[in-house]
């Protein structure tokens, strides 16, 4: 039995903690100025689930324990609102703003010749009310029909940036309103670790956090990373001067410790409401969460109480709404586009739609990954999604509206453009074709690629020219480059005299240049830079890589089986009877082998996954280091070389290329030698977009301190430096366990 000393230093404890966990929760949800790692927090918050549980009778209804979920409900009570949650009336352009500002001046008449407002950001979420009794939360609830709401308060509680306690409140109900929502980067995490799970994923942030709130479970609630905005109050009822403006509310809830939008501004008059919707409109896709307008207040509550209400709307308030960024239509059939480096990416054709300010009648499927994973077919109402000026997207087929006769959608078996083998892979999204300079849709990007700076890096040489080039069919391949002619350059538009002798002498200049270069200007799929370099340090010549095949690639040995065990094992496999595959004959394997691991079991079934190959090898095909010969290359990879230099057309023009004159040192070096080797011994993958460095300015930074630089994950690879819009690697990295670094762990890894 705990003393009386005793559990009033436990009391006294459990109150320090709360206090300490809210402060924490404001400074990282709030002002997103944390001041502790997140393991301290989490040391801080276990303590107090532990003394709580210990303690029932001293938890209280605003203790931050509360935010980990409770019981699952049966069923959401019903909730009567004090005053209605109403909607607004929209404005779309603006002569609608300039007209409800005339609208307001005239039914106040002499009243006011200058109306100022406070403007907010429209959040794309979940409206709530949120009741507070003497400072502590008592209750929150869906908006519903405007009158009657859910009761949802074990979820709401378990938002990290909603005080359960209000700073310095006074006594009182205090009934506020707000949106609660999901940002953007929080919903791509959510999605990524639901697909991972085999889950279904989200649609949209609204509806994953309209979604989690209406769980009866709220310890799954507890895990979604809902977040919260304050926009307006319902009745207050406390013996306190209030605010004789909405904009002066606003900032009396923010000291208590409620989250106000940053983005919320006063307003002169409505001109300047304008401004501000134009230039939030232009911001809009930098923001981290969705909007889809801007609502427009009157600021003075004296005169939104004069103003009243319509209908189910204030007359003081109007939300001045973006064009539209999703909508519906039918998707007509699908088309395969070839890029530069021949990847093919699903096209949908689309009954036209105005969508984002424009009307849309093609989108992005991506790849045939994201077909599958959101399970569209010719024939579907679909949503398209237009922002900005991001490419249209295709997000999900609407399944209700399916026609009995949709067709799947399915990848050719040959490129559409040259008839080149399309190769897929198991763990890359992107299906290619292997045609190269052969595949004409490759070609003009292809030549944009090989005189870029990176590659052969022929200065003055842009995008422009060379369409001009391609157009007028002076050049249709890059070895046509070094027998361009003056009077020819001449003929372009833009093109004097000087220009074209400067671009001669650039394309002469470029002659001289490395087998690493050389390799990635060639626009090999998948071959990057890293790669090229890698490839040139290994095979030293055009020639060798040419010749080299997939066996040579990927050799047939297994890693760690040696002569002596490779000719015991295959003995072993022509005497005895086997199972023909499956899991009898991984069992028999590891029973009647001597000495073999189940690490070594798994290696060889991966490439013999039959009895009837297993008796077929020579010690040979067993013997040997297995994976690739080079850092980097996996099958996939490999196949797409491998088809390159198979492909006759691309060795007539490496040939033409070297016969124009291009060349590099015999004995190259690529790598230069690193400033230290801080990082010696590691290797790393580069993938998604950063925002202060290129990823060549990455990899170059990170081979100088002695790191390894390779273009695919695999379970060598010491981390992925991971920036925005990650995709496959990313997916397999954290499969394999691999350490993730984003850009700010770069920096200091960089340091």
């Amino acid at each position: 039995m705990v003393s009386g000393s005793s559990k009033t230093d436990v009391a006294k404890r459990i109150d320090t903690l709360r206090e300490e966990i809210n402060r924490h929760n404001h400074l990282y949800h709030t002002q997103d100025s944390p001041e502790i790692p997140d393991a301290e927090y989490d040391k801080l918050f276990n303590e107090l689930i532990s003394l709580e549980e210990k303690n029932p009778e001293l938890q209280t209804p605003d203790s931050p324990s509360l935010r980990v979920g409770g019981q699952p409900l049966d069923k959401f009570k019903k909730v009567t609102h004090r005053q209605a949650m109403l909607s607004l009336g929209n404005a779309f352009e603006e002569q609608d703003l300039l007209d409800f500002d005339k609208r307001l001046k005239d039914r106040l008449k002499a009243e006011s010749d200058n109306l100022s407002y406070v403007a907010e950001p429209k959040l794309d979420g979940l409206a709530v009310s949120l009741t507070y009794q003497d400072g502590l939360f008592v209750q929150g609830a869906t908006r519903g029909n405007g009158q009657v709401g859910e009761d949802i308060t074990p979820n709401l509680r378990t938002i990290k940036s909603l005080p359960l306690k209000l700073k310095g409140a006074p006594d009182g109900l205090i009934e506020v309103r707000g949106e609660v929502f999901i940002d953007k980067p929080s919903f791509e995490a959510m999605n990524r670790e639901q697909a991972t799970r085999e889950d279904k994923v989200f649609v949209n942030p609204r509806n994953a956090a309209a979604g989690s709130l209406r769980l009866l479970d709220s310890s799954i609630t507890a895990s979604r990373p809902l977040r919260i905005y304050i926009y307006s109050t319902g009745p207050i009822e406390v013996d306190e001067q209030l605010p004789d403006t909405h904009w002066g509310m606003l900032q009396w809830l923010k000291t208590m410790g409620l989250p106000i939008n940053p983005e919320s501004k006063q307003q002169k008059d409505i001109k300047a409401c304008h401004q501000y919707y134009t230039s939030l409109l232009k911001r809009r896709d930098k923001l981290d969460y969705e909007i889809d307008g801007i609502v427009f207040k009157v600021d003075s509550l004296e005169l939104q109480d004069t103003l009243g209400y319509v209908s189910r709307a204030p007359r003081w308030a109007i939300a001045h709404k973006f064009p539209a960024e999703e909508a519906t239509t039918e998707l007509l059939a699908v088309d395969f586009q070839i890029g530069r480096t021949g990847a093919l990416t699903p096209v949908a054709r689309l009954e036209p739609v105005f969508v984002g300010g424009a009307m849309v009648s093609n989108a992005t499927l991506h790849n045939m990954d994201e077909v599958a994973r959101k399970g569209i077919r010719i024939g579907d109402t679909v949503i398209v999604r237009r922002a900005g000026d991001v490419i249209p997207e295709v997000v999900s087929a609407v399944e209700s509206k399916r026609p009995k006769n949709a067709q799947k959608i399915t990848l050719p078996e040959v490129c559409p453009e040259c008839g080149s083998k399309v190769i897929e892979s198991d763990d890359v999204a992107v299906a290619k074709c292997s045609g190269g300079f052969v595949c004409i849709a490759q070609r003009k990007e292809g030549l944009k690629h090989f005189v870029s700076r990176r590659a052969m890096n022929i200065d003055g040489l842009g995008e422009k020219l060379v369409d001009q080039l391609m157009t007028k069919y002076i050049v249709t391949t890059p070895s046509d480059l070094y027998h361009l002619k003056r009077e020819e350059l001449l003929q372009l538009d833009l093109v004097g005299e000087k220009t074209a002798d400067n671009l001669l002498a650039a394309i002469e200049q470029s002659k001289d240049t490395t087998l690493g270069r050389f390799l990635f200007a060639l626009g090999i799929p998948e071959v990057g830079e890293t790669t090229a370099e890698q490839l040139a340090n290994h095979f030293k010549t055009v020639d060798a890589l040419a010749t080299a095949d997939l066996d040579y690639f990927l050799p047939r040995g297994i890693e760690g089986i040696g002569k002596t065990r490779a000719e015991a094992m295959v003995a072993l496999f022509a005497t005895e009877k086997m199972p023909s595959e499956g899991a009898e004959l991984t069992d028999w394997l590891s029973v009647n082998v001597p000495k073999i691991k189940p690490a070594e079991v798994k290696r060889i079934l991966e490439k013999f996954p039959t009895a009837a190959q297993l008796q077929s090898l020579s010690a040979t095909d067993l013997q040997g280091k297995g994976g690739s010969r080079v850092e980097g290359v996996g099958e996939t990879m490999a196949a797409l070389i491998v088809g390159f230099f198979n492909n006759k057309q691309n060795t007539r023009e490496i040939k033409k290329l070297i016969d124009a004159g291009i060349h590099w040192p015999t004995s190259e070096t690529t790598e230069s030698a690193p400033s230290d080797d801080s990082l010696a011994n590691s290797t790393f993958v580069i993938t998604g977009k950063f925002a202060d460095m290129s990823r060549d300015d990455i990899a170059a930074g990170l081979k100088a301190k002695g790191a390894k630089v390779t273009g695919s994950v695999s379970k060598n690879t010491t981390a992925l430096i991971c920036g925005e819009a990650a995709g496959s690697k990313l997916t397999k990295a954290e499969s394999l366990g691999i350490e993730i670094i984003d850009e700010q762990g770069l920096q200091v890894l960089l340091a």
